[in-house]
C-alpha cells in the first residue's frame, strides 16, 4: 500500500533525527525512542491523509515533542542530520513496545467503557425502580380517641398518629405500631411513628388472634361486630346498631345506628358504651 510505504520509509529516514532532537533537549534516551515510536504509530493509518493535508515535519515534531512533555514550538520543522543512521538503533524493538503499550490502554478503556457501561444500566435500572416505587404512605400527627388502634376508610389510627394506608385487609396492635396484611398479600410493619415497611416476622396473633371472652351485647338491635384484647389486660368490643349480622363488618346497612366501643378489664368488669363519632362509614378494630 503506497500510504504504508511511504510511512515506512519516512521512519527510516527520520528516526534517528527525531530521537537524537530529544535527547538533545534532555530527554532521557529510552523515553525519547519510545515516546517517537508511539507517535509515529498513532499517525500510520492517518498518513496518506497527513502528507496530504499537513505539513509532516511541523505537525509530527510538535506532537512527538508534546508527548515528550516539552513545550510545543509551532510552525517548527523536525531537525535534520541530528544523528547519522545507526543500525544497531533500528526502531522495530521500539515499534513493538508501543503497541503492546497502545493496546493495554484499549483494554483498559474497553474495561472501562464495559464497566460504565454497567454503571449506566445499574443506575437505570436503579431510576427505574426509584420512579415505580409506591409512594410513601402519608402520616399526620393526631391523638388517638379510642383505647385500641383502629382502621377506617383507609387510614390505621395508633396512639399519636394517622397513617393513610388503603386495602389493608387485617392488622393487630404490635409494639406500639401495628402490623397489617394487605390485599397484596404483602405484610408490613407500621412503627409508632407511622413509619412503614415490610416484615418477615409479624406477630402471630395476625392470623391467629385469641378468642375473646363472651360478650352480651346491652342493647336489643346492638350487634358484636369485633374484640380486640387491650395491652395490660381487659377488652375492647366494637358494637353496631346498625346491623343485624356480626359477620357484614365491612357494610353498614343504615347510617342512623350506631357504632359503639365497650371497654371491659381483665375481672372483667365492662365500662358504659362510648358512641364513636371520629370516624364515618366502618370501622375495624382487626
Amino acid at each position: 500500500m503506497p500510504a504504508v510505504d511511504d510511512w515506512e520509509r519516512y521512519l527510516d529516514a527520520r528516526w534517528h533525527d527525531l530521537v537524537g532532537a530529544l535527547e538533545d533537549d534532555g530527554v532521557p534516551a529510552d523515553d525519547a525512542r519510545l515516546v517517537v515510536a508511539e507517535t509515529l504509530l498513532a499517525s500510520r493509518r492517518s498518513w496518506e491523509r497527513r502528507v496530504r493535508d499537513e505539513q509532516v515535519d511541523v505537525a509530527l515534531w510538535a506532537e512527538v515533542r508534546e508527548r515528550a512533555g516539552l513545550a510545543v514550538r509551532p510552525g517548527e520543522a523536525a531537525p535534520h542530520a541530528v544523528r547519522p543512521r545507526d543500525p544497531a538503533d533500528a526502531p522495530d524493538a521500539w515499534l513493538s513496545r508501543a503497541r503492546r503499550l497502545r493496546s493495554g490502554r484499549r483494554q483498559r478503556g474497553l474495561r472501562r467503557g464495559v464497566a460504565g457501561l454497567a454503571v449506566a444500566a445499574l443506575l437505570v435500572t436503579g431510576w427505574a425502580w426509584w420512579a415505580a416505587r409506591p409512594e410513601p404512605y402519608a402520616v399526620r400527627a393526631e391523638t388517638n380517641p379510642l383505647p385500641v388502634t383502629w382502621y377506617a376508610q383507609g387510614e390505621l389510627h395508633l396512639d399519636g398518629v394517622v397513617v393513610a394506608i388503603p386495602d389493608v385487609e387485617s392488622f393487630v396492635a404490635w409494639d406500639s405500631g401495628a402490623a397489617a396484611r394487605l390485599r397484596s398479600g404483602e405484610v408490613v410493619r407500621v412503627d409508632g411513628d407511622g413509619d412503614v415497611h415490610d416484615t418477615d416476622d409479624p406477630p402471630d396473633t395476625l392470623d391467629d388472634p385469641p378468642a375473646a371472652p363472651p360478650f352480651v351485647a346491652l342493647g336489643d338491635y346492638d350487634v358484636l361486630v369485633q374484640s380486640v384484647a387491650i395491652p395490660g389486660g381487659g377488652w375492647a368490643h366494637l358494637l353496631d346498631s346498625s346491623r343485624r349480622d356480626g359477620a357484614q363488618d365491612a357494610v353498614r346497612q343504615s347510617e342512623s345506628g350506631r357504632r359503639a366501643l365497650v371497654v371491659c378489664t381483665a375481672e372483667p368488669r365492662c365500662g358504659q358504651p362510648e358512641t364513636i363519632t371520629a370516624a364515618d362509614g366502618s370501622i375495624r378494630l382487626r
